[in-house]
């Protein structure tokens, strides 16, 4: 009898040992090892079909674009019915760009080349809807950068810190945009390739995938930044020493070089692109003008009814939701709290990502819009890689870590049925 018992107590701490030891196996999977971007792009974009499922549900005004009246003809099928919610806002520019080209109307010089071109090269192929490509197009990018933004992070700062970056990004309130009609995750896959390619020291194909990237956005010109300063860590000052790798990397800029000599033949105005930001009321001023004027702007009256009746109906009528759509406090409260991760990032991250993450985020600051003088922050940052890896190193507390994935994943939530029923997001 007390060697039966025995016997048993000998036995139970193996039990909960084993599965201690099975809990930390499955956390190993989520958070490192090379199958950990593969997981997390499957996370984010299962949580992506099933809002998209729930926003394609809700009775939705198709518009037309404005400046050239095109409508985007519904795509048939259930496929087409389930995705229809990615197709909206810059996507709509852009199929119309793969379907009738950039002489259509002047304001589509301002959507960069590559995505559109790729779109149209699917269709060309295989004759499949052309928003249905764009979506499918976004998704392989997509995969392809948590892969390489996974090992490019883990050759300087190990398993962990990557696989917590490709987690914080794929399900950042914003990240949906990665799996929609847009340009960021193939912005995103060009930018770190070529970077992860300049840190491996293989300069022809990092000097490829940033002409790429320069084909992509009009801020694609500037991962020749990280590029350089890659090249200088690695070889000094002495130009005698990386001079011709040097050439390779200059290569990027025949990106805009390429995309303006387009434009001389079509509009005979190389420089159209930026004047066709003034379709989005962009204008030109200093960084602290764009914050007093994102001040101004502030509108918080959605906020104050969900104060005073905070329930579900309220929540989810069109004129909260439409308060929120125009009232800059997202996009003001994503812009200021992504200054310390940026300032956290020169201090923690390696001076060639930082920097280039701190330029890409200043540059926006330049331009602000009259609607919005922050419009599209929340988006644009989702290219900013080295703050995730910031946010990577902050956050490895696994509880502090969980609870920011899960209060960020119900952010995208709310924010893509946002975006899929026509209400502006970023």
């Amino acid at each position: 009898m007390t060697s039966g018992h025995r016997l048993q107590t000998a036995k139970a701490p193996a039990s909960r040992q084993g599965r201690r030891n099975a809990g930390h196996a499955w956390k190993g999977m989520l958070t490192s090892g090379d199958g950990v971007p593969v997981i997390a792009f499957l996370a984010h974009l299962g949580l992506v079909l099933a809002l998209a499922s729930v926003a394609a549900g809700q009775s939705i005004r198709r518009p037309t674009v404005p400046a050239v009246g095109f409508f985007l003809q519904p795509v048939p099928g259930h496929l087409g019915h389930l995705l229809e919610p990615l197709f909206h806002w810059d996507g709509y520019w852009y199929i119309l760009i793969a379907d009738r080209g950039y002489s259509i109307h002047a304001a589509t010089t301002a959507f960069w080349p590559l995505y559109p071109l790729l779109i149209k090269a699917g269709y060309d192929l295989s004759t499949w809807p052309m928003p249905i490509l764009g979506v499918i197009l976004s998704n392989l990018a997509l995969l392809g950068a948590l892969v390489v933004l996974y090992r490019l992070v883990r050759l300087d700062y190990g398993d962990a810190v990557a696989g917590r970056t490709v987690w914080l990004l794929a399900l950042f309130p914003t990240a949906f945009f990665f799996s929609a009609v847009y340009t960021e995750s193939l912005f995103l896959l060009l930018t770190v390739a070529s970077i992860y390619y300049g840190r491996t020291d293989r300069w022809g194909r990092a000097a490829a995938f940033g002409f790429l990237a320069a084909l992509t956005r009009n801020t694609g010109v500037l991962v020749i930044i990280p590029l350089g300063l890659l090249l200088v860590q690695r070889y000094g000052w002495n130009p005698r020493k990386w001079f011709h790798r040097g050439i390779q990397v200059a290569g990027v800029v025949l990106g805009p070089l390429l995309y303006f000599a387009f434009l001389q033949t079509v509009w005979g105005d190389p420089l159209i692109t930026l004047k066709a930001q003034q379709q989005w009321a962009r204008y030109q001023t200093m960084p602290w003008n764009t914050f007093a004027a994102a001040f101004q702007q502030l509108d918080l009256r959605w906020l104050h009814w969900l104060g005073t009746t905070p329930d579900w109906t309220m929540l989810t009528s069109t004129v909260t939701r439409a308060s929120f759509a125009q009232g800059n406090a997202y996009d003001l409260l994503i812009t200021l709290l992504f200054i310390p991760v940026a300032l956290y990032a020169l201090w923690c991250v390696r001076p060639a990502y930082s920097l280039y993450g701190l330029v890409l985020f200043i540059v926006p600051l330049f331009s602000p819009s009259y609607v919005h003088a922050l419009m599209s922050m929340p988006r644009f940052v989702i290219a900013m890689f080295p703050f995730f890896i910031a946010l990577a190193m902050l956050l490895r507390n696994r509880w502090l870590f969980g609870a920011a994935l899960v209060l960020s994943a119900a952010q995208f939530a709310a924010l893509l049925i946002q975006f899929g029923t026509w209400f502006w997001v970023a």
